[in-house]
């Protein structure tokens, strides 16, 4: 009973800590919080204190590059995006809704192929933020992946070297890094399954960029004569000039992290 107890309130306390944390740096809406913290209880209890680790990683390394990106370059992107820097719930479900699904199917199976598809939702989720962010840091415009021309810095479906370089780099330090907190005695399995992580991240990152250079809903903002991701402005609607009107960047974040997901578990049973 003492053990079934400090199994639950170890990760309540220690996602609570970091809960208090991110509150002070404001990093969080109210419901932003309290979705992170039910989603990190979930995640530490399912998958381990490894597995939180990975989740804190993509969580503290996405909000310091963007806040760094943000100093450095002085980037406004208010007039592009609907939504601040904190982030509401339905962020945090885009995010890590997946993983925390993966995580509890890895708790109830304890199978490779759920364990496989957490470590793909943080890799996909880690490499669009930050290609998203360290973007901003580029010399040169980003570019739309689907023309080729320039867009504002920030703007959903635009590309740039440093950022793909970004999106890379962070798939790959979650891949390395799930296969130094899971790899077991079968390490030829384990270097596959984290090389398909790491390439199912990058491809949820360029997903994302082309869901959103597509089918996300793009406006025309008259007031500030520019393309916007917001569909209204002070009770002003604004028209739609590409895209679906109802998906916007959560919805886009979610679909790429369930494209990287889906080839991840395909690949792992074939590869298992």
């Amino acid at each position: 009973m003492n053990i079934d107890v400090m199994t639950i309130l170890i990760p309540v306390a220690v996602n609570g800590a970091i809960l208090i944390v991110a509150a002070i740096l404001q990093l969080l809406t109210f419901s932003g919080g309290v979705s992170a913290f039910i989603l990190g209880v979930i995640i530490y209890y399912f998958t381990g204190f490894k597995g939180w680790v990975l989740l804190i990683f993509f969580f503290v390394s996405a909000n310091f590059i963007g806040k760094v990106g943000r100093y450095v370059r002085a980037v406004d992107t208010s007039k592009i995006h609907k939504k601040g820097s904190k982030r509401d719930w339905v962020q945090v479900f885009a995010n890590g809704g997946i993983a925390g699904i993966a995580a509890l199917l890895y708790g109830l199976t304890g199978d490779l192929i759920p364990l496989t598809m957490f470590g793909a939702s943080l890799a996909a989720s880690t490499s669009d933020t930050w290609a998203s962010e360290a973007g901003i840091l580029s010399s040169s415009p980003p570019v739309s992946i689907i023309t080729f021309k320039p867009v504002p810095p920030g703007m959903s479906g635009g590309v740039s070297v440093l950022g793909s370089v970004s999106a890379v780099a962070g798939s790959l330090l979650i891949g390395s890094s799930w296969y130094n907190a899971y790899a077991g005695q079968e390490e030829l399995l384990f270097v596959m399954l984290a090389t398909i992580i790491t390439i199912s991240g990058v491809i949820g990152s360029f997903a994302d960029s082309y869901l959103g250079a597509t089918i996300q809903g793009h406006y025309w903002d008259s007031v500030n004569n520019l393309i916007t991701e917001r569909s209204s402005r002070d009770g002003v609607k604004f028209e739609l000039c590409r895209g679906i009107r109802w998906i916007d960047n959560d919805m886009i974040n979610l679909i790429s992290n369930v494209i990287a997901v889906l080839f991840a578990t395909t690949v792992s049973f074939i590869v298992i």
